[in-house]
């Protein structure tokens, strides 16, 4: 899965797609869970960050709703360093018009290097965002929906991540995202609330 470094105060958080973390009832099981930023060619250049805590909601462990296939890892300090003081963090937004342009970077299985598309996100009837990007296979989970690129600050704000209506899309050229709104700001408040 794919995966992205959001701002949180105090909290080192990534947020992904929870069937990345869990696919099913119980608590999700994290121990093994590691993060490496721009990862490319087999190499990890920021390290290999391990996962301290995971944020999710009962209504995705409990019947994995769609609307919440969203989850934050806490990640532990690694040699002393937060992650955000090595490579940054993203904005994140909730409750935005759910359209527009958006850009997405993740990694299909298998690949060394991440693919990148532009595409237009659109909202469907059910809450759920929809774009057309070719080649998003299975490992793209979790891939970042990024718009509003601040070139002061070289930061993008995260508007949704692939995952959701089919697990994030049943074929590889279109993928969804559970919608950021109200529930999924109150699960990224618990996992503040939490560090």
């Amino acid at each position: 899965c794919s995966g992205t470094v959001v701002s949180g105060g105090a909290a080192d958080l990534v947020v992904t797609a929870a069937h990345c973390v869990t696919s099913g009832p119980g608590p999700a099981a994290y121990a093994d869970l590691e993060y490496a930023p721009a990862y490319r060619n087999g190499t990890a250049p920021y390290g290999v960050w391990k996962a301290a805590r995971v944020t999710l909601d009962p209504r995705w462990t409990g019947g994995a709703d769609p609307d919440l296939d969203v989850a934050f890892i806490e990640l532990a300090p690694r040699d002393g360093k937060r992650v955000t003081d090595v490579v940054g963090a993203e904005r994140i937004a909730f409750g935005t018009p759910g359209s527009g342009t958006v850009r997405l970077t993740g990694y299909p299985d298998g690949a060394d290097d991440p693919l990148t598309c532009l595409g237009t996100m659109t909202r469907r009837a059910d809450g759920q965002l929809r774009v057309a990007c070719t080649g998003y296979a299975p490992g793209t989970s979790g891939t970042p929906w990024l718009t509003d690129f601040d070139r002061d600050a070289q930061t993008w704000t995260v508007v949704g991540v692939i995952g959701g209506y089919q697990l994030g899309g049943d074929t590889d050229d279109v993928s969804y995202s559970p919608y950021f709104g109200a529930d999924v700001q109150h699960l990224y408040q618990q996992a503040l609330q939490a560090a």
